[in-house]
C-alpha cells in the first residue's frame, strides 16, 4: 500500500495540486488515516496517469484488511477522504482562479477544471468507459452517448442505504452546503469539491463541475438559495451575464416544469460548459427582425427560435415577450394547449453564447401536458422509442447530445447473440424485439457491420425521439412562423 500512496503523493506534485514542500505534511496524513507505520525509508513507487490507478489497490487492501465493506459507496467515501487530504480550502482554490482570470478566463477553467479531475472530484476514469458516436444524416448530426460512468449498485448496498439514518442536510445534492460534506450511505461524498462563488447582477451563486461529466468542461451554476427552477426574464439575464464572465462557455437552464425540465427542478441552476452541441449547427428556416435583433426559427427537431444581437438589453426583452407570448399560446389542432385547470404546460428551455461578436440565445419551446393516449407527455419520447430512451428530455438531450441508459449495452449483446448464435432473446431484453425484426427486414448484418447498423439506427430512434418532443412539427411550421410573428413587443 506505500509504494501506491507515494505514487498518488508524485501524481499530485507532478499536477501542481501540492508542492514539493508539501511532501511531509501530506505524507503524514495519509499514512495517519490509511493506519501506516512511518518510517524513514524511502518508497519506491511507480508513475501513474490518473489517481483511480493508485486508489483502487489502497481501496482493495483496505476492504481484504476489513476496513471498510466492498461497496462502491463504501470505497467512493473512503477514497474521497485520501483526496481531500490533498485539496486546498475552498477560498485558496477560488482565489488563485481569480487571479489567473485577470490574465484568461480560457486559463483560468482550464485550472479549475484540471484541478478537479486531478482530485478524483471529476472521476474521470469512469467517464472513460461510455460509449460515444455521432450520428449523422444528410439533415442532421447528433451525439450519442450510452451512460456507463455510474455503475449499478449491489443488492446489499441498496438495503444497507435503506437502513442509513436519513437526513436533509444537505437539503439537495446541488446546495452549497455540500462543499466539503463527509457523504453517507445515501449521499455522494463531496470532500474534495470546491465551489467558485460568483455575482451575477448582484446575487450569489457558485460555479462548479459535475462529477460525472457528459461532455467537455460539463459546468453547472446553483443558486446560493435551495429554490424551485423558474424560467423568467431573470433566467436571461443570468444566462447572458455568464457567457460575460466565462469565455467560450455556453451556459443554458433546463425547463421549469416536470417531464421538460430534466432532473432536478428543486433547485435553480444552469449548466454550461466548453463543448459545441449539434443545435449550433442547425440552419435557418425562416428569419425576421425586431430592431438590432435577428430572429431566426431553426431546422431543427424541437421548436427553436434563436435570437442574435449585439444588444443584450434587446434581447432580453425580446426573449421575455416571447416567454410570455408562449407561457399562454394555445393550438387546439396541434395538441398545444398553455394550461388546464390552471396547471401551466408551456415553458421554454433556453441556451446562451457569445460567438463571432455577437450574443446568441436559443429558445427551445416545451410543453409538458399528459393525456391518456400519452400519459408520459404528447410532446415527451412516446411509448415506441421507450427501449432506447424513457426518460425526460432535458436541456442536453434538446441540444442534440443523447445521454442513453447504461442496460442498452447488455441488451445489444443479447440482441447480437439472437441474431447470429439463435440464443433465444431473455426477458429485459424483448423490449426491443419489434424495432430489431424491422431491422431484419432493412439490413444483411454480418459480425463486421452489426455494431456500425445498430448505433445507426439508435442514433435514428434519438432523432425520432426529439421529433416527438417538437411542439410544432416540421408540417406544422406555418403556425410557428405564425406564433413568432405574433409576439407583441
Amino acid at each position: 500500500m506505500k509504494a501506491n500512496v507515494e505514487s498518488l503523493i508524485q501524481y499530485e506534485i507532478k499536477k501542481g495540486v501540492i508542492s514539493k514542500r508539501d511532501y511531509t505534511y501530506v505524507k503524514n496524513q495519509l499514512y495517519y488515516l490509511l493506519n501506516l507505520d512511518l518510517s524513514m525509508d524511502k518508497i519506491d513507487y511507480i508513475k501513474i496517469d490518473h489517481p483511480s490507478e493508485a486508489l483502487k489497490p489502497i481501496l482493495d487492501q483496505l476492504v481484504s484488511d476489513n476496513v471498510i465493506e466492498d461497496f462502491k459507496t463504501n470505497r467512493d467515501l473512503f477514497d474521497a477522504k485520501i483526496m481531500n487530504i490533498f485539496a486546498s480550502l475552498p477560498s485558496v482554490v477560488e482565489n488563485k482562479f481569480h487571479l489567473i482570470k485577470k490574465t484568461s478566463s480560457k486559463d483560468a477553467t482550464n485550472f479549475l477544471y484540471n484541478y478537479a479531475k486531478s482530485l478524483n472530484y471529476i472521476r474521470f476514469d469512469r467517464i472513460l468507459k461510455n460509449i460515444s458516436f455521432d450520428y449523422k444524416t444528410k439533415n442532421i448530426q447528433l451525439q450519442i452517448t450510452i451512460n456507463l460512468s455510474k455503475p449499478e449498485k449491489d443488492p446489499k448496498e441498496i438495503i444497507a442505504q435503506a437502513k442509513a439514518i436519513q437526513s436533509n442536510y444537505p437539503p439537495c445534492v446541488l446546495c452549497k452546503e455540500n462543499e466539503g460534506f463527509s457523504g453517507n450511505m445515501n449521499r455522494d461524498s463531496r470532500d474534495q469539491h470546491r465551489l467558485l462563488e460568483l455575482n451575477i447582477e448582484n446575487k450569489k451563486w457558485y460555479f462548479q463541475y459535475s462529477p460525472y461529466i457528459y461532455y467537455n468542461e460539463h459546468a453547472i451554476v446553483l443558486s446560493e438559495k435551495h429554490e424551485p427552477m423558474r424560467i423568467s426574464k431573470d433566467t436571461f439575464i443570468n444566462l447572458l451575464s455568464l457567457v460575460d464572465q466565462f469565455d467560450s462557455y455556453f451556459f443554458g437552464s433546463n425547463a421549469d416544469l416536470p417531464i421538460v425540465g430534466g432532473s432536478i427542478l428543486s433547485h435553480e441552476h444552469y449548466q454550461g460548459g466548453r463543448h459545441k452541441f449539434p443545435i449550433e449547427d442547425a440552419k435557418s428556416i425562416y428569419e425576421l427582425k425586431y430592431g438590432d435583433v435577428n430572429v431566426n426559427l431553426l431546422n431543427w427537431p424541437l421548436s427553436t427560435i434563436r435570437l442574435k444581437s449585439t444588444n443584450k438589453a434587446n434581447m432580453i426583452h425580446l426573449s421575455t415577450k416571447i416567454l410570455e407570448s408562449w407561457k399562454t399560446y394555445s393550438n387546439p389542432e396541434l395538441n398545444i394547449y398553455s394550461n388546464t385547470l390552471h396547471t401551466p404546460h408551456n415553458t421554454i428551455t433556453p441556451i446562451a453564447r457569445f460567438k463571432n461578436g455577437l450574443y446568441e440565445l436559443d429558445l427551445v419551446l416545451r410543453n409538458n401536458r399528459t393525456t391518456d393516449m400519452y400519459p408520459n407527455g404528447i410532446f415527451h419520447p412516446h411509448e415506441d422509442k421507450h427501449h432506447i430512451k424513457k426518460e425526460n428530455i432535458g436541456l442536453i438531450e434538446a441540444i442534440g447530445l443523447a445521454i442513453l441508459p447504461a442496460r442498452l449495452v447488455e441488451e445489444i449483446y443479447d440482441l447480437r447473440n439472437y441474431y447470429f448464435n439463435h440464443i433465444p432473446l431473455p426477458e429485459k431484453s424483448m423490449v426491443h424485439k419489434t424495432w430489431f425484426d424491422s431491422l431484419l427486414k432493412k439490413y444483411e448484418f454480418t459480425q463486421n457491420n452489426f455494431d456500425e447498423i445498430i448505433k445507426f439506427e439508435i442514433g435514428k430512434v434519438f432523432e425520432n425521439v426529439l421529433i416527438d418532443c417538437g411542439v410544432f412539427k416540421k408540417k406544422d411550421y406555418d403556425a410557428f412562423i405564425k406564433f413568432i410573428n405574433g409576439v407583441k413587443l
